[in-house]
C-alpha cells in the first residue's frame, strides 16, 4: 500500500510538472488551466471520493451485520439461562434487530443464574419491561430477587419502564428509586421493612402500583395485617406524584383511606 501511494503521488508530480507555468498562478484558479487539466483533476477527485464512499457503506454494513450477530448471540444466551424473551409483533430496530418487547426471569431459581441473565438481558438495548415474578406463586419470598440483585438491574437497565418482583425477597426501595423511568411497579407478597412502606413518595415517575399481601400463609398478627401499619402505607402511597392507578391486593379500604388516596384510580384486585 505505501509504495503503490508513493507510486501515484510520483505520477501527480510528474504530471503537474508538464503543466506551464503560465498556467499555475499564485492564487490557485482551476478555471485558469487547460480543459485537459481540469478532466484529470475532476477524474481523480471523483475516484477518490467514490471509493470513499463506497468503502464507507460497506464498513456500515459490516458494522450493522456484527451488531446483529452480538444481539442474535445474547439472545441465544439469555435464553439458554432459562430467560424467555417476548418480541414486538411487528417492527425492527434500524440494525435490523427484532425489537424486544419483554425479558422473563421467572424461570430462574438460582441467584447467581439471575445475575447472569441479567447481565446479559442488559446487553440488549430495546429491553424495557422485566418480569422476575416466579409462575403460580402466591407466597411472600418466593422469588429470588432481593434489594441487591435490584440494584443490579437499576445499573444494567438503565431505561426500565416496567417492573414485576411480585412474590420475591424486596425489603427496601432503594434500588426502585433509583430508576427514573419507571411507569408500572408489581411489588405484591415482599417482605417490605416497616420503614420503607412509608417510603413510596421517594418513588417519583411511577404511575401504576400494585401493592399487597395476599399470601394465606400470613399470620394475623403479621406486619401487613396490622391496620395503623396499612395506614401509614397508604399514606405515602397517597403520595407519590405521579401515581394515577392503584392495585390493592387483600386490603380492605376505609371511608378515610379513599378520602386519602381521592384522584387515584384504586382497583380491589384478587389473586386467581
Amino acid at each position: 500500500m505505501i509504495s503503490l501511494n508513493h507510486a501515484f503521488l510520483k505520477w501527480v508530480g510528474g504530471l503537474m510538472a508538464k503543466i506551464p507555468a503560465k498556467y499555475i498562478p499564485g492564487k490557485f484558479s482551476l478555471a485558469s488551466w487547460p480543459a485537459w487539466i481540469q478532466m484529470v483533476v475532476a477524474c481523480l477527485a471523483g475516484a477518490f471520493f467514490g471509493g470513499y464512499a463506497a468503502s464507507s457503506a460497506v464498513l456500515l454494513k459490516q458494522e450493522e451485520a456484527m451488531e446483529r450477530q452480538l444481539t442474535s448471540g445474547a439472545m441465544d444466551h439469555f435464553v439458554r439461562l432459562g430467560g424467555e424473551i417476548i418480541r414486538q409483533p411487528e417492527g425492527r430496530s434500524p440494525e435490523g434487530n427484532p425489537l424486544i418487547r419483554r425479558l422473563g426471569f421467572y424461570a430462574i431459581g438460582d441467584a447467581f443464574e439471575l445475575q447472569k441473565a441479567v447481565f446479559c438481558g442488559g446487553t440488549l438495548p430495546t429491553a424495557k419491561e422485566l418480569d422476575f415474578a416466579p409462575i403460580g406463586a402466591n407466597q411472600v419470598g418466593k422469588g429470588v430477587v432481593d434489594g441487591t440483585l435490584l440494584r443490579i438491574v437499576a445499573r444494567n437497565f438503565p431505561a426500565i419502564e416496567y417492573l414485576d418482583v411480585s412474590n420475591c425477597r424486596v425489603a427496601d426501595l432503594t434500588a426502585i428509586q433509583a430508576m427514573p423511568n419507571l411507569k408500572v411497579l408489581k411489588l405484591t407478597n415482599n417482605p417490605l421493612e416497616y420503614a420503607e412502606l412509608q417510603a413510596f413518595k421517594q418513588v417519583k415517575n411511577v404511575n401504576e402500583l400494585w401493592i399487597g399481601w395476599p399470601d394465606l400463609n400470613l399470620e394475623k398478627d403479621s406486619l401487613y395485617r396490622n391496620p395503623e401499619v396499612i395506614k401509614n402505607l397508604l399514606k405515602s402511597v397517597s403520595e407519590m406524584p405521579s401515581l394515577k392507578k392503584l392495585y390493592l391486593y387483600d386490603i380492605r379500604l376505609k371511608d378515610s383511606d379513599r378520602k386519602l388516596l381521592e384522584g387515584i384510580e384504586v382497583i380491589n384486585a384478587r389473586m386467581n
